[in-house]
């Protein structure tokens, strides 16, 4: 089986350097091809990364092992020392399909780990979407299923410019990058979306229409997202730096009305940090001692750079009720954040503005 090796460079600062079988390059350079770097041009990895399909992984001395799996996907994950550079990874795969599997492995290790890396950069890999207004950006803040993805699709369908749907990179003196991956997109977007999903390839709205039929099928048990490239919708991406101007906090939650809060910074912070310890939790959860150790220095060096960031940006929250379906949520979202005018729904009820 043929084998490389590809290099990435995210916000500018942060060298990843993946190796492993041409059919797991494939997807790595189908993520993040964007910021790819020319063989032999990239200098020392901050972050390197074996991929291999099997049921073996050699341990590093030093590190830690992980096993694990979700559904079909099986991995085995050993990890280099926490305070080596280049952090290093092995990661092996089994059961599938494969690209469910490396999806997943991405997530919850890989990226895991360029985001311990960003941290020694000054910088930190937030759980957001960045939409372009004027000379900065408006970044929303919120867990999987907030929406992001959707208005992101919508934004580019409409031709606005956007930066990424769900993370981007910050630093503390404001600036906002690009993370450089493909869209995540379920068959409802044919609903929360449908401008996006009439530029949609013919080829991809297929293969989401067979998606939306496995998950009726299972009963939801089998319901992968598909990775999209922006490309599949529109091509206003920005790498950035951009200032950052305003941070908006997304929340469902058993509410009758939508509410708009004013909120402090120190709230964002502690908000956004407990979003990052959940996206780390798959990691933080396997490993202990000096690992665990390097990921709640890392936690608290992403905190003090949010708080840096906020210095001075508005922040808001927008609690939008949980058994609202998800185009109207969208729809209430939309039109609060002014992202696309005139192309959504505007919601029945208006938003109250309380103060926090």
């Amino acid at each position: 089986m043929r084998e490389r090796v590809a290099d990435y460079r995210f916000a500018e600062s942060v060298h990843l350097r993946i190796s492993g079988p041409e059919r797991a390059l494939r997807h790595f350079d189908a993520e993040y091809g964007e910021v790819a770097v020319a063989p032999g041009s990239a200098g020392e990895p901050d972050v390197e990364v074996r991929i291999g399909f099997g049921l073996r992984v050699q341990p590093i001395a030093g590190g830690a092992t992980v096993t694990g799996g979700h559904k079909t996907a099986r991995w085995k994950v050993a990890l280099g020392p926490p305070d080596a550079r280049p952090l290093q990874a092995s990661i092996v795969l089994a059961g599938g399909p494969p690209s469910f599997a490396l999806s997943l492995v991405q997530g919850y290790f890989l990226e895991a780990l360029v985001g311990v890396a960003l941290t020694d950069q000054g910088g930190v890999a937030l759980p957001s979407a960045g939409f372009v207004a004027g000379d900065g950006v408006t970044v929303v803040l919120g867990r999987s299923g907030a929406g992001k993805t959707t208005l992101t699709a919508r934004a580019l369908a409409d031709g606005r410019t956007v930066l990424s749907d769900d993370q981007v990179v910050v630093d503390a003196t404001g600036r906002v990058w690009r993370y450089p991956r493909r869209l995540r997109l379920y068959p409802d977007i044919r609903q929360t979306a449908p401008d996006a999903w009439s530029r949609l390839p013919d080829g991809t709205r297929s293969a989401l229409e067979l998606r939306g039929r496995v998950r009726r099928l299972t009963r939801g048990y089998v319901a992968p997202s598909l990775a999209v490239p922006v490309s599949g919708i529109g091509t206003t991406v920005t790498p950035g730096p951009l200032p950052l101007r305003r941070i908006v906090v997304v929340e469902r939650a058993p509410v009758e009305e939508p509410t708009v809060a004013t909120l402090p910074a120190d709230w964002v912070v502690e908000e956004a940090g407990l979003v990052l310890a959940d996206q780390r939790d798959r990691l933080s959860r396997a490993v202990g001692g000096t690992w665990t150790e390097r990921l709640d220095a890392a936690l608290e060096a992403e905190r003090r750079t949010v708080a840096g960031a906020l210095t001075g940006v508005p922040a808001t929250q927008v609690i939008l009720p949980r058994t609202w379906a998800a185009p109207r949520a969208v729809d209430a979202l939309e039109a609060h954040l002014g992202i696309t005018p005139g192309s959504a729904t505007r919601p029945e009820e208006p938003l109250d503005h309380p103060t926090r």
